[in-house]
């Protein structure tokens, strides 16, 4: 017995429940990315913030601040006076922002240099790499992305420090420089600088671990909670397909295997309760089965009658051959009686006697093996497989046949080969197949035909092939020629069952008939296997 499989409420619970899962997990992802880009757009509107600040606060020193000290400086004629505090943007930048550090310990703000004047604000390898950018790329006046360093991302935003006319005066030539800028950080660096040339950078970093891992848990919590939530809802809607759609399918299937299996009668009608799908489902059973139930009906009724045409085509063929077993039986008949009367009325010596009795022993034994074979023919046996020789099977239909053949002047031909082991074949019923091939042969064809008869073996399988000479089957015809009683001969000469039955026979064998046919003849051919 097979294997039942899956049913439909597993498969439909585990598609549903695959579903979920994809959908659950399809939408965490979605919402990581979402909440992740987030993060990333909040740090990078925070950190433009926070550079328009340091500009603003820069341009206010360099613009309003630094010139109002100078002159006050002037005015007490302390030209050579600093005041770092006040008037360096660098300075000032770097106290602001580091005040607002305090309150905001993300935000990391830095300017940095490869020639500063405070070797504090000495650029690393990252910013080095961001100032060679910068002076490559002189039209780029910012710079923003994802940055890996060490194990963590940090999201940077970078502007480029550009040396302005108003700041040579501290950053051109260290002689031009304020005698107390050169004290406290001496002239080795920080000075020939140039009008608009990048000097350094304004670098803002924000740490993004923290708010990845934020965003990642917030993903995964929102898939458990989904998860859970749907997962309740697709228990309830699998109790909900199974009630509506699965057990009413069940009851269908079990009893449709009951009436299968003979356990409940073929008319069983299964009241309908519902005008759904399965309400109609149920309904269309019940017309299966009624229909069924008048098939059956039908067929025990039309049994007997097929029975007794396949007989009767059997009996019409064994009338065919009866003027040929009458022939052959007078022949021996003749000369026994001949052999009878001597021995009776004439005297002869012992060898004589010998003889004739001789004669006599050998018309019974054929006539016996005439009788034997027509026995053997039309005896209704089931197939019987024993080691047979198809040439001998062959032969023995031949004598049979002969008579009905030789009378209307056929010439027959025979080309047998040699090669073909013995095979198991039932030889009762492959002798009514070739009987019938042999006798369609003959009476498709006029006086001096000619019905040639070959066999050969090639690869795994046997041919035996049955051709005549006549005028071969009307295109009309030859879809027709294997259909059960279909015939053109006429009724007193058979059903129409000859070749349907031989095709099963041959089919029982696991072979093949079939035929070839044109104006000059037609050729019926047998293949079997050599090993069943």
């Amino acid at each position: 017995m097979k294997d039942k499989g899956f049913s439909i409420n597993l498969k439909f619970s585990f598609a549903v429940g695959i579903i979920l899962l994809i959908f659950c997990a399809l939408m965490s992802v979605i919402l990581y990315y979402y909440l992740r880009s987030q993060v990333v757009k909040d740090a990078e509107d925070k950190t433009a913030i926070i550079m328009a600040h340091v500009k603003a606060t820069g341009d206010y020193v360099r613009e309003a601040l630094r010139p109002a000290i100078f002159d006050a400086l002037d005015r007490l004629n302390a030209q050579d006076e600093f005041i770092i505090e006040a008037m360096s943007t660098t300075h000032v930048s770097m106290q602001v922002m580091s005040r607002f550090n305090k309150d905001q310990k993300d935000y990391v703000f830095k300017r940095l240099s490869d020639n500063p004047m405070n070797k504090k604000n000495s650029a690393d390898l990252f910013h080095l790499e961001m100032l060679s950018y910068f002076r490559s790329n002189p039209n780029h006046k910012a710079w923003k992305g994802i940055v890996t360093l060490g194990a963590g991302q940090y999201l940077y935003r970078l502007n480029p420090v550009m040396m302005d006319a108003t700041c040579l005066q501290c950053h051109g030539s260290p002689s031009d420089a304020p005698i107390q800028l050169v004290k406290i950080y001496g002239n080795s660096s920080g000075f020939n600088w140039k009008v608009d040339e990048v000097i350094g950078v304004n670098s803002v970093s924000v740490p993004l671990d923290a708010a990845f891992a934020e965003a990642k848990k917030s993903a995964i919590d929102v898939f458990l909670y989904s998860f859970v939530s749907l997962f309740v809802l697709f228990i309830a809607l699998c109790i909900t397909f199974r009630q509506i759609v699965t057990k009413p399918i069940d009851n269908l299937s079990k009893i449709f295997r009951g009436i299968a299996q003979g356990k409940e009668p073929l008319g069983k009608k299964i009241p309908i309760d519902r005008r759904d799908e399965i309400g109609g489902l149920t309904e269309s059973f019940n017309t299966l089965t009624r229909h069924l139930l008048e098939a059956q009906e039908r067929l025990k009724k039309t049994a007997e009658i097929e029975k007794q045409l396949m007989e009767t085509e059997k009996l019409a063929v064994i009338g065919q051959l009866s003027a040929g077993v009458a022939h052959e039986i007078n022949n021996p008949l003749g000369g026994m009686k001949l052999c009878f009367n001597n021995l009776l009325n004439t005297k002869m010596d012992a060898d004589a006697q010998k003889e004739h009795i001789e004669v006599i022993n050998s018309g019974f034994s054929r006539i016996q093996n005439i009788v034997k074979q027509l026995l053997d023919f039309s005896r209704n046996t089931p197939l019987i497989l024993e080691k047979a020789s198809v040439n001998k099977i062959i032969e023995n239909v031949l004598i049979l046949s002969e008579y009905t053949i030789s009378k209307k002047g056929i010439k027959i031909v025979r080309d047998f080969t040699d090669y073909i082991p013995e095979m198991l074949l039932d030889s009762n019923k492959l002798e009514q197949v070739f009987l019938n091939l042999i006798l369609n042969a003959a009476q498709a064809m006029d006086e001096k035909g000619i019905l040639g008869i070959k066999t050969f073996k090639d690869d795994d399988f046997c041919y035996v092939s049955v051709s005549d000479t006549g005028k071969g089957i009307p295109e009309d015809i030859l879809p027709k020629i294997f259909s059960p009683f279909f015939t053109t001969k006429a009724i007193s000469e058979g059903t129409g069952l000859g070749l349907t039955v031989s095709k099963a026979i041959v089919e029982q064998h696991k072979g093949e008939l079939t035929v070839e046919t044109s104006e000059a003849g037609s050729t019926f051919t047998i293949k079997l296997p050599l090993i069943l």
